[in-house]
């Protein structure tokens, strides 16, 4: 099967989603574990920094629940346990969907939509241990566990009704009707028997479960259903609810009032609430994609915002990479907000400032969704200019004005660039026409706006001043001006050295213009109305996409057509040409990407339809937003990471999964999808070509304390005498080995003879053979030496040191010289380093283990010919591996001192 020229990689800007998130402590550092479609995420709470992500489960998670390292998480009827990043197994029992999981001791309890408790014993994934019947006439929606009640929990289900259960004995004790709403939370409070209850009608109860008396009732600021309660009981003892609006009312509980209400917590309901013991801090979850910190340290007693961590809430529409290193990714979503991604650190990712806006809407007491600018339908950014003025520049949907943006402070820029309302020298002003399309020069000086009247205006970056409009003169009329395009224009750019300027509109015709003079030098008729524009400013070269679903590039300097690409079968959304201008990447609503060169074309199809893209300068990372999906999708160009692309002509599209949250899901075997595995069996990366050196990826530590062992042992010297560890009963037989302590022989038959005599054991005993020789051996039969690279691999320096000194040649009297056993492991160890020097793989590994190998064994190397032969043939092997290093150096440093010279 063809493997696609762009593989799944990892997916950028999900936080969570509408899935309750579970806190855990682990000593004194508290962890918040959040789902994340089909995988879940570990946050730090001190700093909101992701510390682990989970792996791609088979379907959506329904529930969450943590317990130390262990995380359990629901999907449908069954409950997947994992350990970090690895599956401990599988807990099934539910016919119905899983509700809520609930982890008490050593046993989780599982709540389903098939009204059944199930008890289970942590790590027995046979069958549950108890299994409790709620009820056909019950319908459950959570639970929650009552403090010092021991082995209770309280279940809360429709019309306002609540079963106290006892799980350990699966016996009913009491049932309770709250209300006449459904229970949608119960959260237990920090006053004994009393817990709050949240409805669907927007009420938060306090009731004592004790004596079944309601405590206090309030109503939600929100007006929508309660989702979540938390308590606070230190300090001044708060209750707060979140509801359907994405407000959170906070109580005073002794004075039994309203206390504050934090409005605009979230742009979506809130799905969880939980207020940190001891702290007067309350973390907030919503179903917008993010995760909020809140501080309740005001006199007032009002709470602000503390730190958080966000995506966007919907649907991006517009990506764009940043600068020359490909390390930074703008986008745009229809959630109103611009956004920085950071595609090596999550932590760096966050949204630029329109201003004042929580301060503004406060003060107008309006939302603040209605105070950020439209979306953003076309953006374009410089980073030459990122330090002096502001280097981005956006059009937003229905506005007449485009905004700049200063990268450099993540926030809005002082400049609003609006066409001019007077008419200048006969053209048909159009001032309150929306701004279509927006570009920067190469150099970052100037800002290019297209409207949907046809204008075309340029402005000063800096001064944020007009420097002039592109008009079309009348025939032979020189004193009328017309605007640049009849209709709404769809695309503007500039070349290299500011010499001409490129627009499309949707009067169906390409212009040519002199940028500084501003008068049309050439005119193309497309044909068909264009939708996209995409330029390669140092080739010249300009691809439109039209509404007849062709590509067309065109030679802007020559002004003539160069190609057409056909093969889309639904409306074009972008494209984007590489930096070296031998790709052309389009996206379409067919559901497939295609990678486009002069003879011939690659498709990829996606799962969802693309409607936003851009390549990486590197061209080593493709990035899609899609339909109905909140995150960013990366991709690895397989000509460069992989040796598996297939790069021939092909008008079919190559099947591919979208990418995963975590680049770990793409590290396995080739399957049937066609992806092509990233490390092998021992764990170590697998070659790019036999020709190339590949490194073993171990930490600097592995690998450089094997060349300074002795260095290391001297400073590690202790400085008195290990003391000598108690005699041992003479009756317990012992295991031999490295260790210097005794291993004990629990095992050892009680009916051996210990008062053998240790003469009689001699020369007849078989020596005791380590790990490293029993996996030489096996490696030399199987032509296989996986195993042992793996056991190699995770050895700390002195592990592997003692290894290597067991297998010390010794001179014994019945040996003949050729045949002795640990000569027969050297050759073997000899062997393994030729074969994998030979293949080019774990390249500074293996040569500190060679540098070991003859430290140690070097005098019976010398004095064996067998052993001798093989160093010769290392020897080669070693010369010609620097050789062709030091011709590739010699090479670069030639080619940087010709550049260096041509720039002088």
């Amino acid at each position: 099967m063809a493997v696609p020229l762009f593989q799944p990689f990892r997916a950028l800007g999900y936080i969570t989603d509408d899935i309750p998130f579970a806190v855990q402590r682990l000593g004194r550092e508290a962890f918040v574990t959040v789902s994340a479609g089909k995988a879940w995420q570990v946050y730090n709470c001190s700093q909101l920094r992701l510390s682990l992500v989970g792996p791609q489960l088979p379907h959506t998670i329904q529930a969450l629940a943590s317990k130390g390292e262990l995380v359990f998480a629901a999907v449908k009827g069954d409950i997947i346990a994992c350990k970090r990043m690895h599956r401990e197994g599988v807990y099934s029992g539910h016919t119905g969907t899983i509700l809520q999981l609930l982890c008490m001791g050593d046993h989780l309890l599982s709540l389903g939509s098939d009204s059944k408790l199930l008890l289970w014993k942590i790590g027995d994934f046979d069958k549950p241990q108890v299994s409790m019947d709620l009820g056909d006439g019950f319908s459950p929606a959570c639970m929650a566990h009552p403090d010092t009640y021991l082995n209770k929990v309280l279940v809360g289900g429709a019309k306002g009704r609540m079963q106290l259960w006892n799980f350990s004995k699966g016996v009913r004790l009491f049932e309770f009707t709250v209300a006449d709403s459904d229970v949608k939370c119960i959260v237990s409070s920090p006053a004994l028997d009393v817990v709050g209850v949240g409805l669907a009608d927007g009420r938060a109860l306090l009731h004592n479960i004790r004596f079944d008396e309601p405590v206090a009732s309030f109503a939600n600021a929100s007006g929508t259903g309660t989702n979540d309660e938390a308590f606070l009981g230190a300090g001044v003892p708060l209750m707060a609810a979140g509801g359907g609006a994405g407000a959170i009312t906070v109580w005073d509980l002794e004075k039994r009032r309203l206390h504050t209400i934090i409005r605009d917590a979230h742009d979506a309901p809130i799905t969880t609430l939980h207020f940190f013991p001891g702290e007067p801090r309350l973390m907030s979850a919503g179903a917008d994609n993010a995760i909020k910190q809140w501080v309740f340290d005001a006199i007032d007693g009002t709470a602000r915002l503390l730190r958080f961590r966000s995506g966007h809430a919907a649907p991006p529409t517009c990506l764009k990479y940043y600068g020359e290193a490909g390390t930074r990714l703008l986008s745009a979503g229809q959630d109103r907000a611009f956004r920085m991604f950071s595609v090596i650190q999550d932590q760096q990712s966050s949204e630029l400032s329109q201003g004042h806006i929580a301060s503004r809407a406060k003060r107008l007491k309006v939302d603040q969704q209605e105070l950020k600018l439209p979306r953003v339908t076309a953006l374009d950014a410089c980073q030459l200019r990122e330090r002096d003025w502001c280097n981005v520049i956006s059009a937003h949907e229905g506005d007449t004005a485009a905004y700049t943006w200063r990268l450099s402070h993540l926030s809005l820029g002082e400049h609003v660039l609006r066409p001019r309302r007077k008419r200048e020298r006969g053209a048909d002003a159009a001032p309150d026409a929306p701004v279509t399309a927006v570009a920067i020069s190469c150099c970052g000086n100037f800002g290019l706006v297209g409207t949907a009247a046809g204008r075309v205006d340029r402005y000063n970056m800096q001064s944020g001043l007009h420097r002039g409009s592109y008009n079309r003169h009348a025939a032979n009329i020189i004193a009328i001006l017309f605007n640049a395009h009849e209709g709404a224009v769809v695309g503007v750019a500039a070349d290299a050295c500011n010499k001409l300027l490129v627009t499309g509109g949707l009067d169906g015709r390409l212009r040519i213009w002199a940028f500084k003079g501003r008068q049309m030098r050439d005119e193309i008729a497309l044909g068909s109305p264009p939708t996209h524009l995409c330029h390669h400013a140092n080739s010249a070269l300009l691809s439109v996409a039209c509404d007849d679903l062709v590509i067309r590039m065109y030679d802007v300097e020559a002004v003539r057509s160069v190609r057409q690409f056909k093969g889309h079968t639904d409306r074009i959304t972008d494209l984007h040409m590489s930096a070296d201008a031998r790709w052309l990447l389009s996206a379409s609503l067919d559901g497939t990407v295609r990678a486009w060169d002069v003879p011939s074309s690659m498709c990829l199809q996606a799962s969802t339809p693309v409607t936003a893209l851009s390549l990486s300068p590197a061209m080593d990372m493709l990035a899609t937003a899609h339909v109905n999906r909140r995150g960013i999708y990366l991709w690895s160009n397989s000509a460069i990471y992989g040796s598996g692309a297939d790069i021939r002509p092909s008008n079919k599209p190559v099947d591919a999964r979208l990418p995963a949250l975590s680049a770990d899901e793409e590290m396995e075997e080739a399957g049937p999808s066609g992806r092509v595995s990233v490390v092998d069996a021992s764990g170590a990366p697998v070659p790019l070509h036999p020709a190339l050196v590949t490194l073993a990826l171990l930490p600097r530590s592995q690998w450089q304390g094997l060349v300074h062992l002795d260095a290391i042992k001297e400073r590690n010297r202790p400085t008195e005498p290990p003391t000598k560890p108690a005699a041992a009963p003479f009756f317990l037989p012992t295991i031999p080995g490295l260790e210097g302590n005794p291993v004990f022989d629990t095992e050892a038959d009680a009916d051996q003879n210990i008062e053998e005599d240790d003469s009689l054991q001699g020369l007849n005993a078989t020596p005791p053979v380590s790990d490293l020789a029993r996996l030489l051996l096996e490696g030399r039969r199987a032509k296989d030496y996986t195993p042992l690279l793996s056991y190699l691999r995770g050895l700390s320096p002195s592990k592997l040191d003692g290894e290597l000194r067991a297998m010390q040649v010794r001179a014994l009297p019945h040996f003949e010289p050729g045949s002795k056993e640990e000569l027969q492991d050297l050759c073997r160890l000899l062997d393994f380093l030729t074969v994998e020097l030979a293949a080019n793989r774990n390249y500074e590994f293996m040569q500190a283990l060679l540098r070991l190998t003859l430290q140690v064994h070097g005098e019976a190397i010398v004095q064996e010919t067998k052993l001798r032969k093989r160093a010769v043939k290392l020897e080669e092997i070693v010369r010609n591996q620097w050789g062709r290093m030091d011709d590739l150096f010699q090479t670069t440093r030639s080619t940087l001192s010709f550049l260096g010279n041509l720039q002088t």
